[in-house]
């Protein structure tokens, strides 16, 4: 661009929360290389609370794509025509978010190809960006780049070459006060089936760490019925459950908490980016390609990628490892069994 752009419109209007959070890296690294620019930040409505009062934007627009009035009411209030507009996608193009990057009539247009997507350029782009390589072999994912790694592509294309440090999410400082302290927490279900380890296996950390006095909380999801129960039944006594609080408040406990042990969900990306000591148990998705962003993550993976395969003594030492550990961290590595 021939100036530095005033008024900056970053897209990211799906709904997963994940994905999002391994935006983040890239959005913080346009925010801080354009100090003095007016970010704006468009997300679908499930991810808003998320988000607002982030230090990441100057302000935060929701959408609903999953109607065309919805696209049309948030183009509608585009509010003044950015000067730069970047449309952040991962593994799915959404046409929807496409025409709202184009109607938002910004002088500069970045995005990736939409041919990787097998899709026709909705966004009417001013710059394509080439989507990073991945590795020529599927089951060979050492060379495929993280995802944060692929949006910092479309941060670096218009002018951002630094990634910034974590962590990722500043929680409420009110919400933290409130929050117990030193905590551990489980997080059994998932709102994808294939992504749930079993129940029992839970159990077994679960045995494991309140043997040694850790005080252990189960986290349960709108998506995630039947699998406290599961996991109290095998464990043969209760344990708290959290249920029904908001991203912002499960941000705030997992800023206080000793240790988390999920599925791959998106509060297991949340408790990486709040800086929370992480265990993150994978089966089909590559943690390669697909971890939470922090410093103090560890993620356990079979070598045939079937969550069936992942004995609770892995996750266990993962657990222990990182409770050892101060929160000024280490790097992030993965654990094959």
């Amino acid at each position: 661009m021939d100036a530095a752009p005033r008024r900056i419109h970053l897209f990211r209007p799906h709904n997963q929360l994940g994905d999002l959070l391994l935006n983040v890296p890239a959005i913080r690294a346009i925010r801080e290389r354009f100090r003095d620019a007016h970010v704006t930040l468009v997300v679908g409505r499930q991810n808003a609370a998320a988000v607002a009062g982030q230090p990441w934007a100057d302000d935060v627009r929701t959408v609903e794509t999953k109607n065309f009035a919805g696209v049309l009411s948030a183009a509608l209030r585009r509010g003044r025509r950015p000067d730069l507009a970047v449309y952040f996608t991962t593994v799915s193009y959404s046409r929807s978010g496409a025409l709202l990057v184009s109607w938002s009539g910004a002088r500069e247009r970045v995005g990736f190809d939409a041919a990787h997507y097998g899709a026709r350029d909705a966004a009417r782009l001013t710059r394509v960006v080439p989507y990073p390589p991945s590795s020529a072999h599927p089951q060979d994912s050492e060379s495929a780049p993280h995802q944060s790694e692929i949006s910092m592509a479309l941060a670096r294309a218009v002018g951002a070459v630094d990634r910034p440090p974590p962590p990722y999410y500043v929680p409420d400082r009110a919400l933290v006060a409130l929050a117990p302290d030193g905590a551990v927490y489980l997080h059994p279900g998932a709102g994808k089936l294939k992504n749930r380890w079993p129940a029992e296996r839970f159990a077994a950390v679960a045995r494991e760490l309140t043997s040694k006095g850790r005080e252990v909380w189960i986290l349960e999801g709108p998506q995630d019925a039947g699998t406290t129960e599961a996991v109290v039944g095998a464990l043969g006594r209760p344990l708290p459950v959290v249920r029904g609080e908001t991203i912002p408040q499960l941000a705030a406990r997992f800023a206080r908490a000793a240790l988390y042990v999920g599925n791959d969900t998106g509060p297991l990306h949340l408790a990486g980016a709040v800086g929370a000591p992480t265990v993150g148990i994978y089966g089909w998705t590559d943690p390669r390609e697909w971890s939470p962003v922090g410093r103090l993550v560890r993620a356990v993976r079979a070598t045939d990628a079937r969550l069936e395969s992942i004995d609770p003594d892995v996750v266990l030492d993962a657990a222990l490892q990182l409770l050892s550990m101060n929160k000024d961290g280490s790097e992030e590595r993965c654990l094959t069994t």
